[in-house]
């Protein structure tokens, strides 16, 4: 993949997340949910839908950094990148299987393998957008996806 069909890609993926994003954080506002009504947009951002995504978008991800795009490595492919998205999904990775649990689930059966909250938004001190509290396990879009970013413009600078 050349720069320019990776800026492509980034605009595309950037915009697809951001996009439900804005409208969580728009739903969240009773006037800018009122406007959201009149124009038959339902309020809130599609967290199933960006949440597969960026999963989806992390396997792609993968690809790209091994230059590997045969069927058979796509677990592998996911796993790695995953771990570039920080010290706490590397560590979470190690003892969950976060591309069968998350991504097969969420691509195959639109559900999380396991018991599991997916939220478009999350406080500010969450140290990532994926993973287990000690009950229930946890996928927060806007968090992994500032995550996601990151190592994304790192893979980009990689590539050139």
């Amino acid at each position: 993949m050349n720069r320019e069909e990776f800026e492509q890609a980034r605009i595309f993926i950037y915009a697809d997340v951001k996009r439900e994003i804005t409208l969580a954080k728009a739903s969240q506002n009773p006037f800018k949910k009122l406007l959201l009504r009149m124009v038959g947009v339902p309020s809130g951002g599609g967290n199933f839908m960006a949440a597969l995504a960026l999963l989806s978008y992390t396997e792609f991800a993968g690809r790209l950094k091994n230059n590997d795009f045969s069927d058979g490595n796509s677990r592998r492919n996911f796993d790695d990148f995953f771990s570039h998205l920080g010290k706490e999904y590397k560590e979470f990775l190690a003892s969950h299987n976060v591309y069968e649990i998350f991504r097969c689930g969420l691509a195959h059966e639109y559900y999380v393998k396991k018991d599991c909250v997916i939220a478009m938004r999350a406080g500010s001190n969450l140290r990532s957008g994926v993973g287990f509290d000690g009950r229930q396990y946890f996928f927060v879009v806007e968090k992994y996806f500032e995550d996601f970013k990151i190592a994304f413009s790192a893979l980009g600078n990689m590539l050139v």
